[in-house]
Formats: structure tokens, C-alpha cells, sequence
């Protein structure tokens, strides 16, 4: 099983803030923490769970990360209850609105050595032995 990568991508509107285009990851709870931990205060990652294939958006706070769930029905995507037309405006809203009392700032840095370890764990889960 491959490993995604977050996409970035400018978008320039009329207006001259930058957006950035944000597709999910599949990554796990746990390594997101790890993450997020060391990370400053409003760095976010948007995920799908590897144990569970649901999306999240976690969020490093200022004394924890955060996990929000996002669900996705009838073309919607909603988190806390509030639709969004498109995954990119969960985020977009949350740049400039807090999400629980935090600004997303910045999409957490995802080093190669994180991928690395992340990918190691999904093929010893799978029996697969990586070739060294």
C-alpha cells in the first residue's frame, strides 16, 4: 500500500489573499499526535485515518491536538454540524474563523522521515517486509 502526499496548489483569486488547495493524506491518529506535537500552535493536517478511513482535520492547540471529525454526506462536507461546499472551504473557514478556540496558520510540515516511519508501519501491518 502506496503512502499519499498533501498537494498544495495557488489559487489566485480577485481577491489578493493566497488559498491553498488542500487534498487529504492517509495517515493515523497516533503519528498525526506525534506530529502536531512539536508543531506551533495552529498547524493542522487534514487526514484520512488509516485504521478507520474517516477524515479529520487535527489541529495542534495551545496545550493539545486536537482531532475533528469530518463527515460527508449528500455532497456536503460538515464539521460540527456546519456544511461546507467543498473540503477546501473547512479550511479556508478556519484561517479565518477559530475552530475551538484556535486559527488554523499553517498545514503541518510532513518530513520524508515521517513518511518513511508511516509507511514502514502500513507494510509490517501487512505482512509486507521492506526490502533493504
Amino acid at each position: 500500500m502506496g503512502v499519499n502526499v498533501t498537494k498544495r496548489v495557488k489559487v489566485t483569486f480577485n481577491d489578493p489573499k493566497e488559498v491553498v488547495r488542500v487534498t487529504p493524506i492517509m495517515f493515523s491518529r497516533v503519528d498525526t499526535d506525534s506530529l502536531l506535537r512539536t508543531a506551533p500552535v495552529g498547524a493542522y493536517l487534514l487526514y484520512v485515518d488509516f485504521d478507520t478511513d474517516k477524515l479529520y482535520l487535527s489541529v495542534r492547540s495551545s496545550e493539545t491536538v486536537e482531532h475533528h471529525r469530518i463527515l460527508e454526506m449528500d455532497g456536503l462536507y460538515y464539521l460540527d454540524k456546519q456544511p461546507y461546499p467543498y473540503l477546501d472551504s473547512v479550511v479556508l473557514y478556519h484561517r479565518r474563523h477559530k475552530l475551538k478556540g484556535t486559527r488554523l496558520t499553517q498545514q503541518a510540515y510532513l518530513s520524508a522521515k515521517a513518511v518513511k516511519q508511516f509507511s514502514l508501519k502500513v507494510a509490517a501491518r501487512n505482512g509486507n517486509v521492506p526490502i533493504t
